[in-house]
């Protein structure tokens, strides 16, 4: 707290006025970053008509998140470590609280929200198959585009000896993806 508070020109007194502890000043900066990803996905499902095209726009959207502001992304990862989510559970001693956890955990339901809602919508305009689980199909694109957005140094080298871009191996990736969940007559 000292080297935040010197490097925001603040008193360490002045900073515990808008921060309990440095968990909740992490957290403040996670919801910002968050914030802009629930923003991201309002825009990118305001113009589409299908569920599958919503999907598309929120995968596109959170790819775009993911490489545009990857700081804000990591430090979420972070944030859904044991150590910060035993933090936010509601039994949790009011010491060890994170006192924004309430707002983390609003963002976190609002994003799910907005990709359940899109998933629902597929299936029930047969966009997306009719046998997928909304919240799995919804883990599952989660996990698989946080899978593919690390490109690790040795697929990087593939990528070069083959003349292909991260762009078009993430077009690729986004591809494969819808491919999986789309309805039968839905060609992308």
């Amino acid at each position: 707290m000292d080297l935040i508070a010197k490097d925001v020109e603040l008193s360490k007194a002045t900073l515990y006025l808008y921060f309990k502890n440095k968990q909740s000043l992490y957290f403040a900066i996670v919801i910002k970053g968050m914030v802009i990803l629930r923003d991201a996905f309002k825009k990118a499902v305001e113009n589409e008509n299908t569920g599958l095209g919503k999907v598309l726009g929120i995968t596109q959207a959170y790819f775009n998140y993911m490489q545009d502001y990857s700081n804000y992304y990591h430090l979420n990862l972070s944030a859904r470590s044991p150590r910060f989510a035993k933090m936010l559970h509601k039994d949790e001693d009011e010491n060890t609280k994170i006192e924004n956890a309430k707002e983390y955990l609003g963002l976190l339901e609002e994003l799910l929200s907005l990709l359940m809602d899109a998933v629902s919508l597929g299936i029930k305009d047969s966009t997306i198959r009719k046998e997928l689980d909304p919240l799995q199909t919804v883990m599952f694109l989660g996990a698989a585009i946080e899978a593919t957005v690390h490109v690790s140094p040795e697929y990087q080298l593939l990528l070069e000896m083959y003349d292909m871009t991260v762009e078009e191996y993430l077009q690729h990736s986004i591809d494969v993806l819808l491919r999986g969940i789309a309805g039968e007559k839905i060609k992308i």
